[in-house]
């Protein structure tokens, strides 16, 4: 095995576009959730991509205490709170 050096601003870079496609999600969620059709590609998406977003924030974050991944991983709670609230909402039957 060889010794890797990491990008940081690209890992940095892929963070912030997870949080932005799980915004983006979030809003055809809001405007389309009537729609089954719409409502689960794109609430599948927002929490996949929150998800994967906030994890590789927090991760390196903790890895190497960059200030930049700090502020990524607390800015992408933000579409994650947003889905779980849009789970628990499916669940007990508003946009069932």
């Amino acid at each position: 095995m060889t010794f890797q050096i990491t990008n940081l601003d690209g890992v940095v870079g892929f963070a912030i576009g997870c949080v932005v496609v799980s915004s983006l999600s979030a809003l055809v969620f809001l405007a389309f959730g009537h729609f089954a059709s719409v409502r689960e590609p794109s609430g599948s998406l927002g929490f996949m991509s929150s998800l994967l977003g906030s994890g590789v924030a927090f991760w390196f974050s903790l890895r190497t205490r960059d200030r930049r991944f700090i502020a990524t991983g607390l800015i992408s709670l933000l579409p994650f709170a947003f889905w779980c609230w849009a789970i628990y909402q499916v669940v007990h039957g508003r946009y069932a």
